[in-house]
C-alpha cells in the first residue's frame, strides 16, 4: 500500500478530471509505485521502450533528445504533472528521448501492464487516460503553433508564465535550448525584458 501522504497531490489532480468512487480509487492506488530520483539521474534513456507513466509529486524533470548530434531540451515537467514518452508507451517502440531529473524528484510510477488492466476493468480510468492523452496532444499542438507564430520575446514570456515554479530551478542554458536560442541570446532577451524593452 502506498503511503497516503504520497497520494494527496495525485488524488487532487485526478479529481479535477474524473471522480472515482472508493473501489475505483483503491484499484488505482494499488498500481502506484513510489520512486525517488536524485539530481541528474535518468528516468528514461533513448532506445528504451517506455513502459510507464509517472506523476511528479515534487521536483523537476527535463525531457531532451539529440537532433543533428546536438542536445535539445524538448520540455520540462514539474510538480503535479504526468509524464511519459507517450509515443513509446502507446506503440511499444524505442524512445527517442531522455527524461532527466534536474532536482531531486519524488514520483509515482504506473506500469503499462497495470494501466492496461485498469483501463480494461474500470471505464472511469479508461476515460481518464483518454482525457489525459487529449490534454497532452492539445498542449503539444498549442506549443507548436506558438513557436511558429510568436517572437522569441513572446516565447520567453510565455515560458515564464507557463512554468513559474520551474524558472528558478532550471539552468538558463536548458531554457535557452528549449526556446531554440543560444544562452547569450536568452541573456540579452532577459535583460531587455527586465529593463522594460
Amino acid at each position: 500500500m502506498t503511503d497516503p501522504a504520497l497520494l494527496v497531490k495525485i488524488k487532487a489532480f485526478i479529481e479535477t478530471i474524473v471522480r472515482p468512487n472508493t473501489e475505483e480509487w483503491l484499484a488505482f492506488e494499488e498500481i502506484l509505485q513510489p520512486k525517488k530520483l536524485q539530481r541528474k539521474e535518468l528516468l528514461l534513456k533513448e532506445g528504451q521502450v517506455c513502459t510507464f507513466i509517472a506523476f511528479l509529486n515534487s521536483g523537476v524533470l527535463r525531457e531532451y533528445s539529440y537532433q543533428h548530434d546536438k542536445e535539445v531540451t524538448v520540455d520540462f515537467v514539474g510538480e503535479n504533472q504526468f509524464t511519459s514518452d507517450y509515443q513509446s508507451f502507446i506503440l511499444k517502440t524505442p524512445s527517442k528521448q531522455y527524461l532527466e531529473a534536474l532536482t531531486d524528484v519524488d514520483l509515482l510510477i504506473l506500469k503499462k501492464e497495470a494501466v492496461d488492466a485498469l483501463f480494461d476493468n474500470y471505464k472511469i480510468w479508461e476515460r481518464f487516460g483518454r482525457l489525459i492523452i487529449e490534454k497532452v496532444f492539445c498542449s503539444a499542438e498549442a506549443k507548436r503553433k506558438r513557436i511558429i507564430a510568436t517572437s522569441h520575446e513572446e516565447q520567453y514570456r510565455d515560458f515564464v508564465a507557463s512554468y513559474p515554479e520551474i524558472i528558478q530551478q532550471v539552468p538558463q542554458y536548458y531554457i535557452a535550448s528549449y526556446l531554440g536560442l543560444t544562452p547569450e541570446h536568452l541573456s540579452r532577451l532577459r535583460k531587455a525584458i527586465s529593463s522594460g524593452g
